[in-house]
């Protein structure tokens, strides 16, 4: 959720663009604590919740959220993601292809010609559901997990990134239109450590349109989007930049309403934003929740 894509100008100003979640919320206290610390290590802002044209998509009036602490990366909403991963040992660019529960009571992850990445006495799975239940299926998961699991509904979001040289006529820098096809439109030149010029947008949108589009091409999907983007503002847009990116599991519509599952006596658990709703704040309950409930 916390994804930040560069791209550089032909002119050379390089731009940065929140193509997933815009901003950090936090209201636990270990949340707000290690988003205190991000902005001592000047790698986040927080910041006064800008007006909000548009009804929240948790259907409260847009004023509603106004008063939520929220916070934003500086140059870019990665750098939060960086900071939460400090001292970890992350190996990107890594495919799972099976997890094994061995004879010896450890997990074993596998690459996709069945070779041993990594051994663990404690596992903790964050895919989306439905990878969550392709990459379990050869392991024997606690009675009703996988039936809880298979019932949230978790929505796709394409996602549009657009710069322009005229300033588009947007009610203000977070907007919420009441469309079919565009769900929210964000200027990114609102954000800290961005250029001024040229406006940049990342439009998301809706589930319904992005459901549709689903499996269209990332340059047709972002031509469509341009054309009703260009609908929405009443006017023709040229772009400097276009590009789209699909987010094939975004929005949890169904979660699982529980912070996580767990078994600590064989050390597994499932967790990610889709158990409690579609925050990058859920993810970190989720999975906070998930490491308390396996070591105690």
């Amino acid at each position: 959720r916390l994804a930040t894509r560069r791209a550089t100008l032909d002119d050379g100003t390089v731009l940065r663009f929140d193509h997933g979640a815009q901003f950090m919320t936090a209201r636990s206290p270990a949340l707000v604590a290690a988003m205190a610390g991000a902005e001592a290590a000047n790698l986040a802002r927080r910041l006064p919740a800008p007006p909000l044209h548009g009804p929240s998509r948790h259907g409260q009036p847009a004023e509603a959220e106004r008063d939520q602490p929220r916070w934003v990366g500086m140059g870019g909403m990665t750098a939060i993601a960086k900071h939460l991963a400090q001292g970890l040992d992350i190996r990107t660019g890594t495919r799972i292809g099976g997890v094994v529960r061995t004879d010896h009571g450890l997990w074993r992850l596998e690459d996709e010609d069945g070779l041993p990445l990594v051994h663990a006495r404690q596992l903790i799975v964050t895919a989306p559901p439905e990878q969550t239940l392709d990459l379990l299926i050869d392991v024997l998961l606690p009675e009703g997990w996988r039936r809880r699991i298979a019932s949230t509904i978790v929505a796709p979001c394409w996602a549009l990134m657009l710069a322009v040289d005229e300033t588009l006529p947007l009610p203000g820098p977070r907007w919420r239109p009441e469309d079919e096809a565009i769900a929210w439109i964000g200027d990114q030149r609102d954000l800290p450590g961005r250029p001024s010029a040229p406006q940049s947008l990342v439009v998301h949108a809706t589930p319904h349109w992005s459901r549709v589009h689903l499996e269209e091409t990332p340059e047709v999907a972002a031509a469509a989007l341009l054309r009703n983007l260009e609908r929405l503002v009443g006017r023709a847009i040229t772009p400097r930049l276009i590009q789209a990116h699909r987010w094939r599991y975004a929005l949890a519509e169904v979660p699982l309403c529980s912070p996580c599952l767990a078994d600590p006596g064989t050390g597994i658990a499932i967790a990610g934003d889709w158990c409690i709703g579609g925050r990058a704040e859920a993810a970190v309950d989720s999975g906070r929740a998930a490491a308390l409930a396996l070591i105690g």
